[in-house]
């Protein structure tokens, strides 16, 4: 057989079944009409036979007839439900409902809130009905504005306050990773994929292939230290202006958020809060309270130690009594650090010879594994406040009366696109901190004698200016102490200048700058020239870096 005189009889074959189908394609079509509901067959056959159950038409508005008694009241629905909305009128209404003051105002806003629900048209109240729905979505919008990553982590630790201003623009969404395998140092940032980011992680590959193969028969606690100590040696970049940029763009957008609530709280009432003006409010900085909470404890490191570091200036001279950082009596250089130590010590730098001051700093973090049971306790609390606070938000907007699908729907799109580009703004900040060099290193051991090691090792390294608990530490020596609450790092952290030691210098002269008479010299003691200063008492030998 041919393949021709095959194909011949599949079409004759398809042709054949299809008149088939086509005779009895009546009666199914007749079956399918019989199963139809019978509100269907209701709706065809509404006529004009009864003029009260005639389906409105504009011509039933005629003055002159009388078969609709409610023509003014559709009409009156009409023009309230199409044509400009005035958000003025619109506000002052809602003000109006909520005005009395007094013991009663409840009482009496209850009263004025149901005339004013007897008063709306049945467009109307279908229109605010269905605004109320649409809004309930709102406590839903952290969600959408991105997943959690350790980019946000590091705006936080290098910048408190952009990491703030970040968490109000979460919209109760969680900005840190809660696992632990997230903070990995070897994985690259990739900051959501808003930011370009393909050359600074081929960088990262290579520079990290180059330190693997220097450091693979040392421990891990020196291993770290020589990257410190190479991080200090790089002066590059260290221009952090546009975070500022960055920030103010934040400010801008939380501030949108606001006006947005504060229009839309205006007119909308809520029938079991009816006096609360702010109730737009009241829910959006409940959400970033316990935002801000939950990304605290949402991070899986209970114990972290941060250190600030620069290059402290050349040719200084530290004091022999000067507190040395070190483990004594049983404790840990962790616990001594926490104790404290109570001295000043000035430092000594030679007006003949130049130095260099630092204008920017780097961060290295200490995590140790593992949450405590309190630590733990308070992340459950906090999953719990966050159902909780969904709930009430929820609730709440979807009971909201007289919202305007306008309002409503303005609301939604100046909240949502605020948080979207909050989130766009945050990794942009953190992308600019990492632009040259690395703003942070962070490492994570598994034990406290670990973290102990490693801060061991850096503080040996010679010429830091270490910034650690309230402390100011050159060479492992203690040189103040201050509060971490008056000190500008605290909340704005690497945009922070490092701590000036100029403070506590006393700059030496050259022998030649003062004529000493023989009295002056009787208890004086020449040594010989080292760098950092002339002449000094037996007592006061120094450190020198």
């Amino acid at each position: 057989m041919s393949k021709a005189s095959f194909g011949s009889i599949i079409c004759s074959d398809a042709l054949y079944r299809f008149r088939r189908f086509t005779r009895n394609a009546e009666t199914f079509v007749v079956f399918a009409c019989s199963l139809l509901p019978m509100a269907a067959a209701q709706a065809r056959g509404r006529v004009d036979a009864n003029p009260n159950t005639a389906l409105f038409t504009p011509t039933a508005l005629d003055p002159a007839s009388t078969w609709v008694p409610d023509s003014g009241t559709i009409q009156d629905d009409i023009d309230h439900a199409t044509g400009w909305f005035f958000m003025d009128a619109w506000g002052q209404r809602g003000n109006l409902i909520r005005q009395a003051r007094g013991p009663n105002s409840t009482l009496y806003c209850l009263g004025n809130l149901s005339l004013a629900l007897h008063e709306l048209g049945t467009l109307n109240g279908a229109e605010y009905n269905g605004a109320a729905g649409a809004l309930s979505l709102l406590p839903t919008a952290g969600a959408l504005v991105g997943s959690p990553t350790k980019e946000l982590w590091v705006v936080y630790k290098l910048m408190p306050l952009a990491g703030i201003l970040s968490m109000f623009l979460s919209l109760g969404g969680t900005m840190v990773p809660t696992q632990a395998g997230a903070y990995d140092p070897k994985v690259s940032f990739t900051y959501g994929g808003m930011i370009a980011t393909t050359d600074l992680i081929a960088e990262k590959r290579r520079q990290e292939e180059l330190e693997d193969a220097r450091t693979s028969l040392i421990s891990p606690a020196e291993t770290f230290a020589r990257r410190v100590q190479r991080r200090a040696e790089d002066d590059r970049g260290g221009m952090y202006r546009n975070v500022w940029i960055g920030v103010a763009i934040q400010a801008g957008l939380i501030a949108t958020i606001l006006i947005a609530l504060w229009f839309g709280q205006m007119g909308g009432v809520i029938t079991w809060w009816c006096d609360v003006y702010a109730w737009m409010w009241f829910w959006y900085f409940l959400v970033v309270l316990l935002s801000i909470v939950e990304n605290f404890v949402g991070v899986p490191f209970t114990n972290n130690w941060t250190l600030r570091i620069s290059k402290a200036p050349h040719g200084v001279e530290i004091s022999r009594d000067a507190p040395k950082v070190q483990a004594r009596d049983g404790k840990d250089i962790l616990d001594i650090i926490k104790a404290g130590f109570n001295a000043t010590s000035f430092v000594r730098l030679s007006s003949q010879e130049p130095y260099t001051k630092r204008n920017t700093c780097f961060y290295v973090v200490i995590s140790q594994e593992g949450v405590s049971p309190t630590h733990a306790a308070f992340r459950v609390l906090s999953k719990a406040s966050n159902v909780a606070v969904f709930a009430f938000g929820t609730t709440l907007f979807a009971s909201a009366t007289l919202m305007s699908v306008s309002v409503v729907l303005m609301i939604l799109s100046l909240v949502l696109s605020a948080g979207v580009w909050g989130r766009v703004t945050a990794m942009w900040i953190a992308s600019q901190m990492n632009k040259f060099s690395d703003p942070v290193l962070h490492t994570v051991v598994p034990e406290r004698l670990d973290v102990a090691g490693h801060m061991e090792e850096i503080l040996k390294l010679p010429g830091l200016l270490i910034e650690t608990g309230g402390h100011i530490i050159i060479n492992g020596y203690s040189i103040k102490r201050r509060s971490p609450w008056f000190s500008a790092a605290t909340y704005i952290g690497l945009l922070a200048a490092p701590y000036d030691i100029t403070k506590l210098a006393m700059f030496t002269q050259p022998s030649s700058a003062k004529k000493y008479s023989q009295a002056d010299t009787q208890d004086m003691q020449i040594t010989p020239l080292r760098r950092g200063y002339e002449f000094s008492d037996s007592s006061s030998e120094g450190h020198n870096v």
